[in-house]
């Protein structure tokens, strides 16, 4: 057997030979960590896995026991940091000009003096230092500082530090945080601050980083109603006002955007009713709907749409109930699931190829009106023995 040992505090150390033969087992025998350490009784893997790197950095001689053999003088509990000659010889002079300053004329001074005796020394000695000397605390000398409005060097740099943070803030146009301020000021000036010293700054400048409006999420509460996938992608239809589609496209004009709702009956793939307007609202939604309801015998037919907020609103609901029209809707997230209204919407913007050229509201809605006509009175489709959608109607009535 291989030696192993237990140290004062419970823990077990390992002999070079029992490493060595772990190490073994996994380099030259194939074996796994977990099957070692079910072998030799070795409590954790990550053991064997520190073995196997040491030995391949350092060979054998890594595979030695390391604790207790550190020779770092911090070694253990932290130690009192031993001053140098020279650090002691400055801390005697320190204390030697401190009490030439407290005994003046044979006089002790009186104790509201001890601070001004530190403010006088501070530009020679630590601060630190002389607090400790005088006996006082560091907070109390700084509220001194404070109450006697004298500028000391880290207000002044703090002052400094100010004029960057207004400078960087113009010049990016307010959208810095204090984390990239202080990443600007280290590019510019070649100034490292700690990020808590930028935030607390820029907090008494009251400068404000332009914050990114956060898109709101919509969620379905109790005034919203969310139907079942009854379509559940089933596209065929075998009569006309059988099944229908909808949904709400927006269309690019001169930097801006109009909406357009549309219906299309799964039967033919017509476009029985669609709507145009500058808002992607609820009345937009409604108008189209009733758009439809006066074109077609709506009673029965069955409306899919996805679950946006018009289409969850209770209003549009109500429209549907009262027209005996059965809603459905879309999975969450899941536009396959209105893929055929999708596919609509991608033939109309590419092949309207004069759409980004128009110059007035007005031009742009009778291109699209044309382009409604020719759809479904002229474009013919594969799928309708290329017949164009309104002409297949015809001949199926006939």
């Amino acid at each position: 057997m291989f030696e192993t040992k237990q140290t004062p505090k419970g823990k077990t150390t390992y002999s070079v030979e029992f490493k060595w033969r772990a190490v073994q087992m996994y380099i030259e025998e194939g074996w796994g960590y977990k099957r070692i350490c079910q072998e030799l009784g070795i409590p954790c893997t990550k053991t064997i896995r520190l073995w196997v790197k040491r030995y391949h950095e350092h060979g054998l001689k890594g595979l030695e026991e390391r604790r207790g053999t550190s020779k770092s003088p911090f070694k253990g509990r932290p130690r009192k940091k031993e001053c140098s000659l020279e650090e002691e010889n400055r801390r005697l002079k320190a204390e030697n000009d401190y009490l030439k300053k407290v005994t003046r004329a044979g006089k002790e001074v009186k104790p509201k003096e001890w601070f001004s005796i530190i403010q006088e020394l501070s530009n020679t000695y630590p601060i630190a230092w002389l607090c400790q000397l005088a006996g006082v605390s560091r907070s109390g000398y700084d509220q001194w500082v404070n109450r006697q409005g004298i500028v000391t060097e880290k207000q002044k740099e703090n002052e400094q530090i100010k004029q960057m943070i207004l400078e960087c803030h113009q010049k990016v146009n307010g959208i810095y945080g204090y984390y990239r301020v202080k990443a600007w000021i280290k590019r510019n000036y070649g100034k490292t601050v700690n990020h808590k010293r930028v935030y607390r700054l820029v907090k008494e400048l009251g400068v404000q980083a332009k914050i990114r409006r956060k898109k709101p999420k919509y969620k379905a509460g109790k005034e919203n109603i969310v139907a079942s996938n009854v379509l559940n992608r089933d596209f065929a239809a075998t009569a006309a006002n059988q099944k229908w589609v909808t949904d709400i496209t927006c269309v690019p004009f001169q930097g801006t955007y109009l909406y357009l709702s549309a219906i299309k009956d799964l039967y033919n793939n017509e476009i029985i009713a669609y709507h145009i307007s500058r808002s992607n609202d609820l009345k937009l939604v409604i108008e189209t709907v009733k758009d439809a309801i006066k074109k077609r015998d709506a009673r029965g037919v069955l409306l899919h749409s996805d679950q946006g907020s018009q289409y969850t609103s209770r209003q549009y609901h109500q429209l549907l109930k009262a027209h005996h029209i059965i809603p459905s809707m879309s999975r969450r997230r899941n536009c396959l699931d209105n893929a055929c209204m999708e596919n609509f919407f991608g033939h109309l913007k590419s092949e309207m190829v004069d759409l980004p050229t128009f110059e007035t509201e007005e031009e742009m809605i009778e291109v699209i009106d044309q382009y409604m006509y020719f759809y479904n009175y002229e474009r013919c489709q594969k799928k309708l023995d290329y017949l164009s959608p309104v002409e297949y109607r015809m001949a199926q009535a006939a």
